[in-house]
């Protein structure tokens, strides 16, 4: 005999969200919008909840008809299926499509793996993924690991460095800059993996690391925005400033470039990871014709060494590409992970797939350096 379901997510990254089930057995369920300060921004994308049930038991999820509002203009939530994983354990995911629906809603049908099945967006990384991942590797003589500031909330911001010795030119990779995209840190979890197994790699260059740029908003379960309602993937431009009562992650990370300039040590190369429903590399409009020729060769690199086989953007608004290349001089860029589906693996991505990923991109940027950045 099944019994009602119950839908739990007071734990770390769960997501806040209203929810209810009809008696035919579908489970509607609403997580609730990040909303921007200063704007009408809101989105809503991550999802994380523990469904309570019986084991074998058939349901369908649906969320209903939702908008988000980027850039003060409203569009469908889900234009396109959504990629998500559930799991039995919380170690074991499954990956699973939401189809779309005629009226904008998404639903996928579901048999429970047990009594009890997490659900997420992403398979989720959380802040004790990355205590493991820390405690892995803090002893190897060539990790450093710093923590450059605190959130609003009191957390550590580490930047974790691997280095065979001073001399050579770096790397900056951020991660996390909106709490639900967690296929970055997979990603970087592959990096960190394969730099520190192939001498080669550190041999050529220096690779720095914030992995998770928004760390109370992924404690939180939050979508977009930081804790005080910033988008720390905005105002990277000259003439606009981070505050410590703002976006304190963004001012610690500046602060951190500003020493590096001082010092000489400044990467010439920088890239954001992110989560999306496209999976393009973000290039900077009306960048001058070498810049862009060097974000070229890395496109060609990633095509031919990676799973890359999405698009182009090009676009301007103050970005982490855009303001550490106008600010700084630094090759920046942005690449949005496809959350969805991998055209490269035709599925969609779980952890393996992004450290996998990760590693051969921790190749790609050995031969990036070697060829581009010639000692």
């Amino acid at each position: 005999m099944t019994k009602p379901v119950y839908i739990n997510w007071a734990f770390e990254n769960g997501s806040p969200m209203d929810w209810e089930e009809s008696p035919e057995g579908t489970v509607v369920f609403q997580p609730l919008f990040d909303y921007e300060r200063g704007s009408r921004n809101r989105q809503l994308t991550h999802w994380h909840f523990k469904l309570s049930g019986t084991k074998g038991q058939t349901l369908r999820l649906r969320i209903p008809p939702k908008d988000n509002i980027y850039g003060g203009r409203n569009g469908n939530a889900f234009p396109v299926p959504v990629g998500a994983q559930m799991s039995g354990d919380g170690v074991n995911w499954t990956p699973m499509i939401f189809q779309t629906m005629p009226d904008k809603s998404i639903e996928t049908a579901v048999t429970l793996l047990s009594d009890e099945v997490l659900f997420a967006r992403i398979e989720p990384y959380t802040t004790r993924h990355l205590a493991e991942l820390i405690e892995r590797i803090k002893d190897n003589p060539l990790v450093k690991i710093e923590a450059i500031g605190e959130t609003i909330e009191r957390r550590p911001l580490e930047i974790i460095t691997l280095s065979a010795g001073p001399g050579r030119k770096s790397a900056l990779i951020r991660g996390r800059a909106h709490p639900w995209e967690a296929g970055g840190n997979w990603f970087i979890d592959g990096i960190i993996k394969q730099a520190l197994s192939d001498p080669a790699i550190l041999a050529e260059l220096d690779i720095h690391i914030l992995p998770m740029a928004c760390k109370d908003g992924v404690v939180r379960g939050l979508t977009r925005f930081n804790v005080n309602g910033y988008d720390l993937n905005r105002g990277f431009a000259r003439g606009l400033t981070f505050s410590k009562s703002g976006a304190v992650e963004n001012f610690h990370l500046v602060q951190w470039l500003d020493d590096r300039k001082a010092e000489g040590t400044l990467p010439c190369f920088a890239i954001d990871l992110h989560d999306d429903d496209n999976g393009n590399l973000h290039f900077n409009e009306g960048s001058d014709a070498a810049h862009l020729e060097r974000m070229h060769t890395l496109e060609k690199m990633m095509r031919e060494g990676t799973y890359f086989r999405e698009g182009i953007e090009k676009g301007r608004a103050s970005t982490f590409g855009h303001g550490l290349l106008e600010l700084y001089g630094i090759d920046s860029i942005v690449y949005e992970l496809n959350s969805n589906w991998l055209n490269a693996t035709r599925c969609v991505p779980d952890s393996e797939v992004w450290r996998k990923f990760g590693s051969q991109f921790a190749e790609v940027l050995r031969k990036f350096f070697a060829e581009v950045y010639k000692q």
